[in-house]
């Protein structure tokens, strides 16, 4: 299975990806948006830029042949919307089976898309310390410029900025130690599923 990790280069610098899915699961994903109701190349190629967080938007010159391909295998089906032209595209029930026969790849897929979601909010959390930092540099930089700050302003200043980072040390480590602690329980629950395993093969 394909880690989503795997991107992080592109992603974590607010990149876009090239090819986020391989073509299997882009077929798989596609079948998906069906599902769900997107009915046109377009609006495929919408949803899957929104789904991504903005990393991946297919061009048409993706899309559109991943269509054919499916419409060839039966897996969906394609009309013409009156007075407009426009392809429409429906699920097969054939396309449903496959779906479902599927889903070990379409969770490859959800893996990726919740991926990028978390990168995207972690992005936006990470941009707006950095925005509050910016401001608070920028003010008092510009205070000391200026000269506005007495001894005793500027102390306070100082003893403010100390407890900030004191405070944001506390929350660090008491969020290491809670990832920790994560970890050390999965380890023991992996150590007592190996067990039960090797018990069962030997028939104890």
């Amino acid at each position: 299975m394909d880690n989503p990790k795997n991107l992080d280069t592109c992603l974590c610098e607010g990149k876009s990806v090239r090819r986020m899915f391989n073509p299997k699961q882009l077929r798989i994903y596609i079948l998906h948006l069906l599902v769900d109701g997107a009915n046109y190349g377009y609006e495929l190629i919408k949803k899957i830029s929104e789904e991504t967080a903005g990393f991946y938007c297919p061009s048409p010159g993706v899309i559109y042949p991943t269509l054919t391909l499916l419409e060839e295998l039966n897996f969906i089906s394609t009309s013409k919307e009156t007075g407009k032209g426009r392809k429409c595209f429906a699920i097969t029930p054939e396309g449903r089976c496959f779906l479902l026969l599927k889903a070990d790849i379409l969770a490859e897929v959800k893996m990726k898309l919740n991926y990028a979601q978390e990168l995207k909010a972690g992005n936006q959390f990470a941009n707006e310390i950095e925005l509050a930092v910016d401001k608070f540099k920028s003010l008092l930089r510009h205070k000391i410029v200026l000269q506005q700050l007495s001894k005793q302003e500027s102390a306070q200043v100082v003893d403010i900025i100390n407890q900030a980072v004191k405070r944001i040390e506390q929350v660090n480590e008491a969020l290491l130690v809670s990832e920790n602690k994560v970890v050390s329980e999965n380890n023991v629950v992996s150590e007592n599923n190996a067990v039960l395993e090797k018990n069962a093969v030997e028939g104890k």
